[in-house]
C-alpha cells in the first residue's frame, strides 16, 4: 500500500467542500488531478464517499473515520516542515479561528493583536458567526479553534470554560424605563424585542430565561450581529438582551441605557472549543494557553 500526503490533502478538501471541482480550486490543481488522486486513494482504502447524482460527495462511515487521521497527518507534516525550515522554532504557522459575535467583536481582536506581538510569524484568520454554525465547522475539521458563548454538548468537542459574562436588558436613553432599577419582568410584556438569530448563544439564553416568563414576547426585529442589535435599540426599535461586554462602549457613551430587571440571573460563560480527535499542534496549544491565561 502506498498512500501519499497529497492524496490525503485532496481527500480532506473534498470532504470539506463536498465537490471535487471546488476542492481542486482550493488546492490550485486541476479537477482531473484531484479525481485521479481520490480514485487512487479509494483503490487502497475502499469507497470513502457516498455519491448521488447532483448532490456532490458526502463522507461515508469510512470517510468519516479517515478524516481526523488525515487531518492529523497533514498537520503534523506541516509542523515538521515549518519547524525545521526555521531552525527548530515553533514561531510560525497559520491558525483558523471562529468566534461568536460577542467575544469575536469585543475581546478577541485586542487579545490576538497582543499574541501577534509575541509571535509575529503566526498568522491568525478569524471569522465571526453564531455558535451553532461554528460548532458544525469544528466538527467538519474546517477550523482549528472556536471561542463561543453558547453551550456545546457534542461528545466529539472538548469544552474549556473561560470567562464569565453577564447579559443585560438595554433600551434607548429616552425609553421610559431607561436606567430604572427593580423593574419586574412582567411589566415588559408589552415591549418590542430586538433579538439575535436562532443558533446564537445570546438568543438561546433569551429563549430560556426571558421568553419562558413572558406570555408572548413581541418580536420587532431579528438581527445576526450584536452591533446591529445595539443600533436598532439606540434608534428606538425596541429593547434587547445583550452582553454587558458588547454593550459597554454604547452604555458609557450614553447611546444606550440599562433596564434593571429584577429576578433575572443572566450569567453565562465563554468557552474554548476544540475537536477531541484533532491534532493539537504546538502553535495551536500556544494560542489556547495564551487566551485562557488572559
Amino acid at each position: 500500500m502506498h498512500i501519499t500526503l497529497r492524496q490525503l490533502e485532496i481527500f480532506r478538501a473534498i470532504g470539506q467542500y463536498g465537490r471535487v471541482t471546488v476542492a481542486a480550486e482550493s488546492l490550485h490543481i486541476s479537477q482531473p488531478a484531484a479525481s485521479m488522486a481520490l480514485s487512487e486513494l479509494e483503490k487502497h482504502l475502499g469507497p470513502l464517499f457516498d455519491r448521488s447524482q447532483g448532490a456532490g460527495l458526502k463522507l461515508n462511515d469510512s470517510g468519516r473515520a479517515l478524516l481526523p487521521k488525515a487531518c492529523e497527518l497533514i498537520d503534523r507534516a506541516k509542523e515538521i516542515e515549518t519547524q525545521f525550515a526555521i531552525n527548530g522554532s515553533y514561531d510560525t504557522g497559520l491558525l483558523v479561528i471562529n468566534a461568536s459575535s460577542t467575544v469575536g467583536n469585543s475581546l478577541l481582536p485586542k487579545m490576538l493583536a497582543q499574541f501577534r506581538q509575541n509571535y509575529p510569524g503566526i498568522r491568525i484568520d478569524l471569522e465571526i458567526d453564531n455558535t451553532r454554525n461554528i460548532e458544525q465547522r469544528l466538527l467538519d475539521f474546517k477550523i482549528d479553534l472556536a471561542v463561543v458563548e453558547g453551550v456545546c454538548l457534542h461528545p466529539d468537542i472538548k469544552v474549556t470554560t473561560w470567562l464569565e459574562d453577564e447579559l443585560v436588558i438595554i433600551c434607548s436613553p429616552d425609553h421610559p424605563m431607561a436606567c430604572k432599577k427593580g423593574v419586574p419582568l412582567s411589566v415588559m410584556t408589552s415591549e418590542r424585542w430586538v433579538l439575535r438569530e436562532q443558533g446564537s448563544g445570546t438568543r438561546e439564553l433569551f429563549d430560556e430565561m426571558i421568553a419562558t416568563q413572558l406570555e408572548s414576547p413581541k418580536v420587532a426585529m431579528v438581527l445576526n450581529r450584536s452591533e446591529a442589535v445595539k443600533q436598532a435599540v439606540s434608534d428606538g426599535v425596541g429593547v434587547a438582551c445583550i452582553s454587558r461586554l458588547a454593550a459597554k462602549s454604547s452604555l458609557d457613551s450614553g447611546h444606550l441605557a440599562v433596564i434593571g430587571v429584577t429576578g433575572l440571573e443572566l450569567k453565562r460563560h465563554f468557552y474554548l472549543l476544540t475537536h477531541k480527535r484533532k491534532y493539537i499542534s504546538t502553535v495551536l496549544d500556544r494560542l489556547c494557553n495564551f487566551i485562557t491565561d488572559q
